[in-house]
């Protein structure tokens, strides 16, 4: 593991499994690499241990006897936000893993795993809390586009971050959970004139609404038990910058009026406080809820909903742009080999034909977790099936999309597809994803493929994606 400035032994870890031996196993690891490490043997153990002190991080199983790992996440978001927890799952319960993260989880790691996955989890989590770098001082981030794809759909998208960045007004990012609606968020700040100044984040669907209007207002010293030094809120860390409301679809009614106030008037107060605050923030908020039916139910107020929505920008899920999937997986592979010290950069092709036609329920997300364990099971430069999750091999077929071609089994019955029949479906998938990545260039696709340019040209012609 890579040193850090700040000493390990300043970072507290929480472990939270059922079993002995998984919680044996994970503390010797890390208490070996110098964290100080506690573990808990259960949900309600758990929730005690977080009363008790902070974490900087934790990782829980998510199925345990009593009070489970959302449980725990709950919990730790409420006592404090900056924890991160990573969700221990088995694959068979990706809906609750992608629940976790929309809940303000770091991560999620599927069954089985290696530790060395985890702890390139926990790697990454703890250079993310290095200091800030000083102001004029080298920026830690990468500043280079972070939206990966050639679908025209990711280029539309692309296309009008260009245009609403410059603007100074609210953005509502729409989209499933794990589509990289924060990553649109960032890019936006970066096409604005505040793009020198903070980007500062909160999910609120982590956090019970007294503990989000402390974080988004601050508090007073007093203002309510535990309240035993001010706080400055998110506004006023984002002065001049962007700040983007992740989950805004679960922010409680009486929250959203004080948030109204703040688009309006650019003012408020601190929790306990009596003095106006002004701010100067663009706030930029995204949902995976349809915020007009939260309307009609009473559970969102429409005057909100249309300060948030000057612009509306909507991120497809993954199986809608499926041309992208080869260039995020080039650039996933590349940053994780310089992660791992690994040389892994490509797949196989059976891998990439799956790839092409699985459904991705997870989105980005869930493909970027999928290469993650890929990487660290891979024995050479390329992913083979071994390194995959075998429930992948199961998943039903996504119904057909507009961006996906159509083939001849697409008329065939649920089951019935022959052999033959699903070898082309994959053959299709996967020519038409080049096709895209290259911009229709057949000459590049060809040569991509390893195709001779006339092949492709019968190929393109047989399953109709002139």
């Amino acid at each position: 593991m890579e040193q850090l400035e700040t000493p390990l032994q300043e970072y507290n870890l929480l472990v939270v499994d059922d079993r002995p031996n998984i919680r044996r196993l994970l503390a010797a690891a890390f208490r070996d690499r110098g964290l100080a490490v506690t573990t808990a043997s259960n949900g309600d153990e758990a929730v005690g241990c977080i009363e008790e002190q902070p974490f900087d991080i934790i990782i829980t199983d998510l199925k345990m006897p009593g009070r489970d790992g959302i449980g725990v996440l709950r919990a730790a978001k409420e006592r404090n936000v900056e924890t991160e927890v990573i969700v221990v799952t088995a694959y068979g319960t990706m809906e609750t893993a992608v629940e976790a993260m929309r809940l303000g989880a770091h991560d999620f790691i599927a069954k089985p795993f290696k530790l060395a996955e985890i702890e390139l989890k926990v790697n990454k989590i703890l250079q993310s809390k290095r200091p800030a770098a000083p102001a004029g001082g080298t920026a830690t981030e990468d500043q280079t586009t972070r939206i990966v794809g050639g679908s025209s759909a990711t280029q539309q998208l692309l296309k009008m971050i260009r245009k609403i960045g410059p603007s100074r007004s609210s953005v509502l990012i729409t989209g499933p959970s794990g589509t990289g609606k924060e990553l649109v968020a960032r890019e936006i700040h970066d096409a604005s004139k505040r793009h020198d100044k903070p980007f500062i984040a909160l999910n609120c669907a982590a956090l019970a609404p007294g503990v989000l209007e402390s974080e988004l207002f601050g508090h007073e010293k007093g203002a309510f038990t535990g309240a035993v030094t001010q706080r400055v809120g998110r506004f006023e860390r984002a002065h001049n910058g962007t700040l983007f409301l992740d989950e805004v679809g679960e922010i409680d009614p009486s929250i959203q009026t004080k948030l109204l106030r703040v688009l309006q008037e650019s003012e408020f107060e601190r929790v306990g406080g009596t003095e106006t605050l002004r701010t100067d923030v663009r706030v930029v908020a995204a949902t995976n809820r349809d915020l007009r039916e939260a309307i009609a139910r009473g559970l969102f107020r429409e005057d909100f909903y249309y300060r948030l929505n000057v612009f509306s920008v909507h991120v497809p899920p993954l199986h809608q742009r499926r041309g992208d999937i080869p260039d995020l997986v080039e650039h996933f592979l590349a940053k994780l080999s310089e992660d791992t010290g690994k040389n892994v950069r490509e797949l196989d092709e059976p891998v990439m034909e799956l790839f092409m036609r699985y459904p991705w329920p997870g989105n980005v997300r869930e493909l970027a977790n999928v290469l993650e364990r890929a990487v660290v099971l891979a024995e050479g430069q390329a992913v083979t099936v071994d390194d995959i999750p075998h429930e992948m091999f199961f998943e039903p077929e996504q119904p057909q999309t507009e961006t996906s071609p159509r083939t001849a089994v697409d008329s065939a019955p649920s089951g019935q597809a022959s052999l033959i029949e699903r070898t082309d479906q994959m053959e299709s998938e996967l020519i038409y994803g080049a096709l895209q990545r290259f911009r229709w260039n057949k000459t590049k696709t060809a040569e991509h493929l390893g195709l001779k340019r006339t092949t492709l040209q019968y190929k393109i012609k047989k399953y109709g994606l002139e």
